[in-house]
């Protein structure tokens, strides 16, 4: 950013996004929320909140259904651009399509962004609804793909992560400390694969790898999701078996050049 458009961005100006990104960001939290409510969470006039409200409405990002408020269809049209316009999309959707026939487990292909990761592609958008059928963000300490991608990344920046968003409980098992994280890292890059053991859903054991690309930047991860009970050494050993053959197959791809990320 140059000093001038440092010099154009006022402090009112980003009041103002501010403002009506937290109003979208309690809205989905809340999943439809009335404007006192609103305005008291917010501390802020019922006038203020109500123009940014009208705004929103006016550019289809926000709806009103009685009187609560909700998300617009407008974000849906934005993350199907956002989730599609790279060329990893459509590897992504072939390959994990393919290891879903293999291995009948659940199959997602997931990126980081923002040190958070978001599955880009799963089978489960197509068949059933699951934890992973809303696209939320998850924590990367606590995800075997974000994990996987973790252990790609330098110490520097694994720390940028931490401080940013901590590190969160979502079970008994999550990763509470740095130290744990750490050491998780070292052995996520020794055995070759990262996993998830209930840490972010109690019964849910998964396995993943990174996808790199050619110039060594990890790309996204690609993970296997099954139920915990299902779970042995030799099922571990499969699944990282079948890993493999996917990872290779996506960075063969971006390989030849035909692709980008």
């Amino acid at each position: 950013m140059t000093m001038g458009d440092q010099n154009r961005k006022t402090p009112s100006s980003l009041s103002t996004t501010e403002t009506s990104l937290a109003i979208v960001e309690k809205i989905r939290a809340h999943n439809g929320i009335r404007l006192r409510t609103l305005t008291e969470e917010l501390d802020l006039s019922k006038s203020t909140v109500h123009a940014h409200l009208t705004t929103l409405r006016n550019n289809r990002y926000v709806v009103k259904e009685g009187e609560f408020y909700h998300l617009g269809l407008k974000f849906f049209e934005l993350g199907e651009y956002v989730i599609s316009r790279k060329d990893i999309y459509e590897i992504a959707e072939q390959e994990v399509n393919a290891l879903n026939k293999r291995v009948d487990q659940i199959a997602d292909f997931s990126v980081e962004e923002h040190g958070r990761v978001l599955s880009l592609y799963s089978e489960l958008y197509n068949t059933q609804s699951s934890f992973l059928s809303d696209r939320r963000t998850f924590y990367m300490h606590n995800t075997a793909s974000g994990k996987a991608i973790l252990a790609e990344f330098s110490k520097s920046k694994v720390e940028k992560v931490i401080d940013r968003w901590g590190l969160p409980s979502e079970t008994e098992y999550s990763i509470s400390t740095l130290d744990e994280l750490y050491m998780e890292l070292e052995e996520t890059q020794e055995r070759g694969y990262a996993i998830n053991d209930e840490e972010v859903v109690t019964g849910l054991f998964s396995v993943a790898k990174p996808v790199m690309h050619t110039d060594g930047r990890v790309c996204g991860a690609v993970s296997l999701d099954s139920p915990k009970y299902r779970i042995n050494n030799d099922s571990i050993n499969e699944f990282a078996s079948q890993l493999d053959q996917t990872v290779q197959n996506i960075e063969q791809k971006l390989d030849d050049g035909s692709y980008s990320i």
